[in-house]
C-alpha cells in the first residue's frame, strides 16, 4: 500500500529578530532557543508523516550583516515528556561568518554540530545573500535519513542544480511519539554594533509535504 501526500504552503512573510537571539546548544551547558519564528506557533506534524520542507529567503546586503547573523528553515523535534532543554532540532539556511555568507546546517541531538558550505556565486557585498533550501526524507539500502539540499536556480527561477549539503541520520531512528514543528527563523546572536533588528524576507513562504493517510494507492 502506498500513501498520497499533501502539501501545505505558509504564505510569504518577512521576519525580524532583535540582538541576543540564537538556536544553539554547546557542551557543557550553553542552551539557547529564543529565535523568532514564523509562524510563531510552529505548525506541527507527526514525525512519521513528514516528507519534506522547502523555503526561499534573503538576508539584508552582506555589508549590513554581523558575525553569526542567520536565517533559514527550522525543524523542531519534540515529544511529550521530553523537557524543553532536551528537545532536538535542525536549522539550515545562510549564516554570516567572518565577513562571508555561508550555507549553514546545524543538527542538534544531544548537542549541536555545525557545517558551513561556501557560496561561490556570491561576490558582491552590496547584494543580498539568498538561497532556496530543502530538507527531505530519503531512504536507501542502509536505512532512512534526512537530506539537506541547496537548490540553485537560474535568473528565471528555474532549478538548475541540487547541491547536497548534509545527511542527518538520527532524526528517523526512533519516530514513535515524536513530532516535528516547521517554520522559518531569524537569529542575530551578536549584540555588538547596536540594537538594530535583523530582517529576512521569505519570499515564497514555507512549503511542507506530509503523508496523507486518508488517501491510499
Amino acid at each position: 500500500m502506498t500513501f498520497a501526500t499533501a502539501t501545505t504552503t505558509i504564505e510569504p512573510f518577512n521576519l525580524s529578530s532583535p540582538t541576543g537571539t540564537d538556536i544553539w546548544r554547546k557542551a557543557p551547558s550553553h542552551n539557547a532557543f529564543n529565535a523568532p519564528t514564523h509562524p510563531s506557533q510552529l505548525p506541527t506534524y507527526d514525525l512519521k508523516v513528514f516528507q519534506r520542507a522547502k523555503l526561499t529567503f534573503a538576508l539584508p546586503p552582506a555589508d549590513k550583516l554581523r558575525q553569526y547573523d542567520q536565517a533559514g528553515l527550522l525543524l523542531h523535534i519534540t515529544k511529550p515528556g521530553v523537557p524543553d532543554n532536551q528537545t532536538k532540532w535542525i536549522k539550515t539556511g545562510i549564516e554570516f561568518y567572518y565577513g562571508k555568507p555561508y550555507v549553514a546546517t546545524v543538527g542538534c541531538d544531544a548537542w549541536a554540530d555545525w557545517s558551513l558550505t561556501p557560496m561561490p556565486e556570491f561576490t558582491d557585498n552590496s547584494s543580498r545573500p539568498s538561497a532556496t533550501i530543502e530538507a527531505r526524507r530519503e531512504k536507501d539500502a542502509l536505512g532512512k535519513s534526512l537530506w539537506i539540499y541547496w537548490i540553485v536556480r537560474d535568473a528565471e527561477g528555474k532549478e538548475i542544480e541540487r547541491r547536497p549539503l548534509r545527511e542527518i541520520n538520527w532524526i528517523f531512528a526512533d519516530e514513535e511519539g515524536w513530532s516535528v514543528g516547521i517554520a522559518g527563523y531569524v537569529c542575530r546572536p551578536t549584540k555588538e554594533g547596536g540594537e538594530e533588528l535583523l530582517e529576512a524576507e521569505f519570499k515564497e513562504g514555507v512549503e511542507i509535504e506530509v503523508l496523507d493517510y486518508s488517501k491510499t494507492g
